[in-house]
């Protein structure tokens, strides 16, 4: 005896549809380019703040770009530098006491 199965066609245009629907989504998925990071953007929450601006050196069209991290918490200011972003390395240029910053200023 053979059991014999019938197909819900409309369950089976909805389940097309949606494999449509997410092939859709995959491409277009892959045609999108990563977050751009631009010099002279700021960000805080309730410990660090953090700021990146252009350092003014390197080249004009991939410029080196300076970040600087306040902790609030420990009164710190670290500063680093991003030579190239291609290497992908951010190198500690400078830091230490806002209080001793701010001191030397005077």
């Amino acid at each position: 005896m053979t059991k014999r199965t019938t197909i819900n066609h409309s369950a089976a245009v909805l389940w097309a549809s949606a494999f449509v629907i997410i092939a859709m989504i995959i491409l277009q998925a892959g045609r999108m380019t990563g977050n751009t990071a631009y010099a002279e953007m700021a960000t805080s929450s309730d410990v660090y703040s953090l700021l990146t601006t252009n350092s003014g050196t390197g080249g004009e069209t991939d410029p080196n770009e300076l970040l600087y991290v306040i902790n609030k918490r420990e009164g710190i200011m670290m500063v680093y530098e991003i030579e190239d972003a291609r290497k992908r390395q951010v190198l500690l240029r400078d830091g230490g006491s806002l209080d001793a910053l701010f001191k030397a200023a005077n």
